[in-house]
């Protein structure tokens, strides 16, 4: 298995920061649209399609699993343990912000398994290559590091190694085995979103990593930064509620994958609206929901799956977490052979199509041409459930070929971006819920409407 897929972080953390943020007093959120990786606005639309044996999707889940599966038994490590933070590889919308003042664009990876946001700085000693322009510090009248005696910084003690007096800001450093790393300062600037209640371009002066060395060794796109939407202090989701009246909850919309066109939307705050059914969310390290079943068929009963097998357990491990930064789905083992079994079987009987024998979890055919009315997939969640038409429960993989949607994963179970696309998902942190509403074409004005 490649370096990609065993990242193995030896990381030197020594940051937090605390919110500096600013705003019209009478904002109602804030908000950003999310650009399809092959938009014709994207900077990465001309990117050639893979061959079917560079699986991209399929590694980088696979390692995000591994990476999630670290942070969960960090509780059964020692004390000095440190799991690794491992940045999505494959990604099919990214966020289009403004930082700085004059404003430059970034194009940023969300990522509800981490919690720092984080871009390219110039000037940089070291630099990867992006397709847009990097943000420059010293060209923004806004900027500002952060100094050491910072309250978040110190909320830290030892690990904020900021006890120095000659040491005056907050520096962060990681350092990934394969050569991968990104170090720099964690500062403050403006960061520019429209408000859709008032349509009005709102900033708020936030805290990120202002990453001045880095070394991007990773296959796939070369993006500007993360932002992380964990549920952590320095996230942008526990940043802004301390504008005031902006709650403390946040929204996104994948649209169609297989559409260019396809648009998307991140909200913070009130702007949110959490419309649609709810289901109960745990907050962790992760996100973490109930499923209690999955189905093949409208009205058809669930496949035979064992409930403790989506169950957390008492020490932590195992669940299932909605994650934003992993493509496909993982199911622990027993899940994924019985889903499995029953989606090849619907193949076989009733479109005669049979796995490929260098692929068994790939296909011969196109989705849109050869699976019509493929049965609906359907993941029953506590009070609501996520349907799942054939563009979710597969992925064109290169031309006449496709692949399932989802994979397998020791001990953990996660819902991936894929098995996401065309709802709107509303976290709210303050209530500890999940909101899910079906939204085909993640049109903002249905989504700000009250």
């Amino acid at each position: 298995m490649s370096s990609v897929n065993n990242l193995l972080l030896i990381i030197c953390l020594t940051f937090i920061f605390s919110p500096c943020i600013s705003a019209a007093s009478d904002s109602k959120g804030f908000s950003t649209n999310l650009i399809h990786i092959h938009s014709p606005s994207s900077p990465y639309k001309n990117v050639k399609a893979e061959s079917l044996a560079e699986d991209t999707a399929l590694k980088s889940t696979l390692s995000r699993h591994a990476y999630m599966r670290a942070r969960q038994q960090k509780a059964l490590q020692p004390a000095d343990f440190v799991p690794p933070p491992l940045i999505p590889q494959e990604i099919m919308f990214l966020a289009n912000l403004s930082i700085g003042n004059p404003p430059t664009n970034v194009y940023v990876i969300l990522d509800t398994g981490s919690d720092l946001f984080w871009i390219q700085c110039e000037p940089c000693d070291v630099c990867y290559k992006q397709k847009d322009p990097i943000y420059d510090r010293t060209k923004s009248d806004s900027y500002t590091e952060m100094a050491c005696d910072a309250s978040l910084c110190l909320s830290l003690g030892s690990d904020a190694q900021c006890s120095d007096p000659a040491q005056r800001f907050c520096v962060y450093k990681y350092s990934y085995e394969d050569g991968t790393r990104t170090s720099g300062l964690l500062s403050y600037d403006d960061v520019a979103f429209t408000s859709h209640y008032s349509n009005e371009d709102k900033t708020a002066q936030v805290g990120f990593g202002c990453g001045l060395q880095n070394l991007n060794t990773l296959t796939g796109f070369r993006d500007g930064g993360v932002l992380g939407l964990g549920p952590g202090q320095v996230s942008l989701v526990s940043q802004l509620p301390a504008i005031g009246k902006v709650s403390k909850s946040f929204a996104y919309c994948f649209g169609n994958f297989s559409n260019p066109n396809a648009g998307g939307f991140l909200v913070f705050g009130d702007d949110t609206y959490l419309k649609g059914d709810i289901t109960p969310m745990v907050i962790d390290e992760f996100y973490y929901i109930n499923l209690l079943g999955i189905g093949l068929g409208i009205g058809e009963p669930r496949l035979d799956i064992n409930s403790s097998s989506f169950e957390r357990k008492p020490d932590g491990s195992g669940g299932v977490v909605i994650d934003s930064g992993t493509t496909l789905s993982a199911f622990v083992p027993e899940v994924y052979e019985v889903v499995r079994n029953a989606v090849v079987d619907k193949l076989q009987k009733g479109y005669n199509i049979r796995p490929l024998r260098s692929y068994p979890d790939c296909f011969r055919g196109k989705i849109g041409r050869d699976l019509k009315f493929f049965p609906i997939m359907e993941l029953y969640l506590e009070s609501t459930g996520i349907l799942n038409d054939k563009w979710s429960i597969f992925r064109q993989r290169y031309r006449n070929a496709f692949c399932l949607g989802f994979t397998s994963g020791d001990g953990l179970n996660i819902i991936g971006n894929l098995a996401q696309q065309s709802y709107k998902f509303g976290f709210n942190l303050e209530q500890s819920t999940l909101s899910i509403e079906s939204m085909p074409n993640c049109r903002p004005s249905s989504a700000f409407s009250n």
